[in-house]
């Protein structure tokens, strides 16, 4: 596998194939940055390269610098595939991109450099996740506060009308204080007509049904008399001009 290491400058870069000439890929380009170096060459000459480059782009004010592995991730990585020097700068430049999650993203068959655009890729997708973690979080708590608006409002409905459990809702789960219940019981008490007009109005009522069915029997009875009389009906005014007889009557 052909490792690519981008250096700080090209001047690094040059002293260091002039260094290390042999263990140069044959397709390396001396006017890049970029070393390209032989899968063959040895572990060491990868760890200076990786470090030297690191060092390079630190001092230049540039992305990525190692960073220290801790023991988690040394037992997480298989060094018999990759080294130190390398997985320490992919997670140099990955926190430097703003990824937590580096190892997540880490591929020994691709340069330090190569990471690059995995690291930029990563920032963004974790970025992104974050925000739609917030915009859940915010949706629920939305649907949750409208929720407990709704059933407050049902609440208070009836507890107004007399209902104990509801007045208790009012107080558990809606901040109602026992002041603010019996006030709320007595509004609604004093907005109610006084007990003795009902009675009146349901004694009214039952007497006017009572003469309803009087009216009308009377007047089946008026009209079945005029049948045996050979007298045409009678259509009662009262009675919505009906032509009663028993048939029509409900007994």
């Amino acid at each position: 596998m052909t490792e690519r290491i981008e250096f700080g400058s090209k001047a690094a870069a040059d002293q260091f194939r002039d260094e290390y000439a042999d263990h140069l890929c044959t397709d390396d380009d001396r006017r890049l940055k970029t070393v390209a170096i032989s899968s063959s060459a040895p572990d060491h000459v990868l760890e200076t390269a990786t470090i030297e480059a690191a060092a390079g782009r630190s001092e230049r004010g540039g992305r990525g610098g190692q960073a220290e592995l801790t023991d988690h991730e040394r037992e997480s990585i298989d060094f018999s595939r990759t080294t130190v020097p390398h997985a320490r700068s992919v997670k140099g430049l990955m926190l430097e991109e703003g990824v937590d999650d580096w190892l997540a993203y880490y591929d020994h068959t691709l340069s330090v450099d190569e990471h690059r655009e995995v690291a930029e890729r990563a920032a963004r997708d974790e970025r992104g996740d974050r925000l739609d973690a917030d915009t859940t979080v915010d949706d629920r708590l939305a649907d949750l506060e409208g929720a407990q608006d709704e059933q407050c409002g049902h609440a208070r409905d009836h507890c107004e009308d007399g209902e104990d459990e509801a007045c208790e809702f009012l107080v558990e789960a809606c901040g109602f204080d026992e002041d603010d219940v019996q006030a709320l019981v007595g509004d609604a008490r004093g907005d109610d007509p006084p007990g003795e007009l009902y009675g009146a109005k349901n004694l009214a009522w039952r007497r006017y049904q009572i003469a309803v069915a009087e009216a009308k029997e009377a007047a089946a009875a008026i009209n079945e008399l005029n049948d045996l009389l050979g007298e045409p009906a009678t259509a009662f005014r009262e009675l919505g001009q009906r032509e009663l007889t028993k048939d029509d009557i409900d007994w």
